[in-house]
């Protein structure tokens, strides 16, 4: 029973990730109620249900029909099994706590190719709790506000992200994902048949980093 608890407490807090990344800054996250994007109808309590919805519905709007993102119920469920690894503590606080900003940061960067600075400074503001400021940190920091003053051809957003990925890592758990992150990046931009001027940099470093703490290349 405690299992299916965090289950579901890790897939809920995906959807709410989700509908950060739908609404702030541009929208409140608190009004109007969770509605339909396609038809604006408000969806009742039991279509909010993560994942279980998703399925029963078929992964469309119970009311227009529309097909609703296959990402949705993707993050609901892996959340869910990070919240599951850490109730069996087989994940740490601090690398639960890395990979929600992971996901939260990943989903902004593929939608506009940047985040929020406040998407950013908050949740890596909780990982403080777990580890201190570094000089690897800082310098990561300057980085990111030299990308954002002048145009390096690197999105500072990528080094606020693995400014926060420091915290928990070493350098050469560092490096390890900067190089993963960089080829998985490379690989996706040589099999896309439409070439696009900027490749989304955070989901894989996302996954360099999953790469890293999974299968302990540190």
């Amino acid at each position: 029973m405690d299992i299916l608890l965090f289950f579901f407490l890790g897939a809920s807090l995906a959807s709410f990730i989700g509908v950060v990344v739908e609404r702030f800054p541009e929208k409140s996250l608190i009004t109007p109620a969770s509605h339909c994007q396609a038809c604006g109808t408000t969806l009742p309590t039991w279509d909010l249900i993560p994942i279980l919805s998703f399925l029963i519905n078929r992964g469309r709007c119970r009311f227009c029909q529309v097909k609703l993102p296959i990402w949705y119920l993707l993050i609901e469920c892996f959340l869910g099994i990070v919240s599951v690894g850490y109730y069996h503590h087989i994940l740490s606080g601090q690398i639960c706590m890395t990979i929600l900003l992971s996901v939260l940061l990943s989903l902004y960067d593929l939608k506009s190719l940047g985040f929020p600075i406040l998407a950013w400074l908050l949740p890596t503001l909780g990982l403080f709790f777990f580890a201190p400021l570094s000089p690897i940190f800082l310098i990561l920091c300057l980085l990111g506000i030299l990308a954002e003053m002048t145009d390096i051809k690197i999105g500072s957003g990528d080094f606020f992200y693995l400014a926060s990925l420091s915290l928990g890592l070493s350098l050469t758990a560092l490096l390890w994902v900067i190089e993963l992150g960089s080829l998985a990046g490379i690989l996706s931009y040589l099999l896309k048949l439409k070439r696009c001027k900027h490749i989304p940099l955070v989901p894989f470093l996302f996954l360099g980093y999953l790469l890293v703490i999974f299968f302990k290349l540190a």
